[in-house]
């Protein structure tokens, strides 16, 4: 089912700026049992991009019945999509937009906890991203960067590593990166580019809990390299390892991890 303002299989119009400009915002949700998984998360990311970007307010309890509405699966994965609506034409938003409101649902093809998956094989994407702290951390509809970067993934890989127009390390293509050095866990800023992934903002907040110093910090590749173990973390997947496509010689996922328990907390988590 997709709702579009609430109504079911309505229309979205074709002088939309969502469409027309990437003019919008977007979280992609894991629900279960026709709960959404670390809502508050999500929702502090996408009312602070509203904020930021000049959106009115959106009701939480519309948004999260809307969700309930599609997510009929007992495991579904969600995307919620919010665009500035209709306006002029040229780039100068209207003064009161009348915002477009997208909820739609898809099977969640692999429920299983990070802690039962493989090791993803991560290369490097060939095409950077830009540099832009204003929209830095957002999770908004322009992603034309990250489609670019996912057409130069190779035969063989699941995920890649994703630099910026400055050469640092920034992210993986379609979620945070992590490395772990012992019990420190490294992962890039991303105050210049990239997204603040709500799964990356949970270990931020729970990993003392768990033992672990977490630092920001853009590595290079020799300290990707170097890296005890290599992680990746987004709504679909949770925190799963992974291990660089080419030479890398680390254990299989999980083995005498000590993210262990972690990682099952995060998959488990409301």
């Amino acid at each position: 089912m997709i709702l579009v303002n609430g109504e079911p299989e309505g229309r979205v119009s074709p002088l939309d700026r969502g469409l027309l400009l990437g003019d919008g915002l977007f979280e992609t949700l894991r629900v279960r049992q026709g709960r959404p998984q670390l809502w508050a998360y999500h929702w502090a990311r996408l009312t602070r991009g509203l904020g930021h970007l000049g959106f009115p307010e959106i009701g939480e309890t519309e948004v999260l019945d809307e969700i309930a509405r599609v997510a009929t699966l007992p495991a579904c994965m969600v995307r919620l999509t919010v665009t500035r609506g209709e306006g002029p034409r040229g780039y100068a938003p209207p003064a009161a937009p009348a915002l477009t409101r997208i909820v739609s649902a898809g099977p969640a093809l692999d429920d299983a906890a990070p802690t039962e998956r493989e090791s993803l094989s991560l290369g490097w994407a060939a095409v950077p991203i830009g540099v832009n702290p204003a929209l830095a951390g957002l999770k908004h509809t322009s992603r034309l960067e990250h489609v670019m970067a996912r057409r130069s993934w190779q035969p063989g890989w699941d995920e890649a590593i994703l630099h910026d127009a400055l050469g640092r390390v920034v992210s993986a293509t379609q979620g945070n990166l992590w490395l772990r050095e012992g019990r420190t866990l490294l992962t890039p800023p991303v105050d210049q580019s990239g997204i603040a992934g709500t799964r990356r903002a949970w270990v931020l907040e729970h990993a003392e809990r768990f033992g672990f110093e977490v630092i920001e910090a853009y590595p290079d590749p020799a300290r990707i390299e170097r890296a005890d173990a290599l992680y990746v973390s987004n709504a679909r997947i949770g925190m799963t390892p992974a291990v660089l496509s080419e030479g890398d010689k680390r254990g299989p996922a999980w083995q005498d991890d000590p993210l262990y328990s972690m990682g099952i907390a995060l998959h488990e988590a409301d």
